[in-house]
């Protein structure tokens, strides 16, 4: 699996391929190993969001390069631990630290500040309406941007982010993400969401540093306002 892993992953970053967005079938190896993690039930392990983690099971299914960089680079450490728990790695060797508790215990340390929102008003949203197909969307670029922001292996000094601030990041892309399980949405939140995408995807081209996780929160951005507008 860690072969194959490894095998996709060469393949897509000598490729230069940026934000194309690229078949799961462009990566067989890696696609061969997620069905064989699903169906032996661990691919949740990854700690992947569900829409991006169907995705990576399916040939005919598309992701962005660097979605699909991140997601390897996710199992790959996975793999790389679960070899050190059963004595398959190197004597002395130290399993890589898992990106997601890092990001709990960042926030744990220094919890989001309380962020003000002007509620307006909490709108249903009726099955099958334009608004739910939006919905799918939003969440899918939410998904891949919480992905990205968990992923990153630059030193704090060189991303575009602090580590305080992804931490923080994340936990407001999560929270937006519940709502719109919901069957009603609120605007309000819904802005104060698209605005911190603006403001992070502007701080991503300034820096030239996770400029992957930037243009996805660009879209998000333009599509969650699309979804307010839709709502009324």
């Amino acid at each position: 699996m860690l072969d194959a892993i490894e095998q996709s992953l060469s393949r897509l970053k000598a490729a230069n391929l940026y934000d194309k967005v690229m078949p799961m079938s462009y990566i067989p190896e890696a696609a061969a190993v997620f069905i064989d993690m699903d169906m032996n039930g661990t691919l949740h392990s990854l700690g992947i969001n569900p829409s991006v983690a169907n995705k990576l099971k399916t040939f005919d299914a598309r992701l962005r390069a660097p979605v699909m960089i991140a997601a390897l680079s996710r199992t790959r450490s996975y793999l790389r631990t679960l070899e050190s728990e059963h004595g398959g790695d190197e004597p002395g060797a130290e399993p890589e630290a898992d990106p997601d508790v890092r990001t709990q215990d960042i926030a744990t340390a220094h919890p989001p500040q309380p962020i003000q929102v002007w509620a307006e008003q909490w709108v249903y949203v009726k099955r099958g309406s334009r608004a739910k197909d939006i919905i799918a969307a939003v969440s899918e670029l939410l998904d891949e941007a919480v992905l990205l922001a968990k992923t990153t292996n630059l030193p704090e000094d060189q991303a575009a982010l602090t580590d305080i601030e992804r931490a923080q990041l994340i936990a407001i892309l999560e929270t937006t993400l519940a709502v719109l399980k919901a069957p009603m949405v609120e605007p309000g939140i819904l802005k104060k969401t698209a605005r911190l995408a603006k403001e992070v995807a502007e701080r991503t081209a300034k820096k030239k540093a996770e400029e992957a996780l930037g243009s996805g929160l660009d879209v998000a951005a333009n599509r969650i306002l699309e979804l307010i507008a839709s709502l009324f």
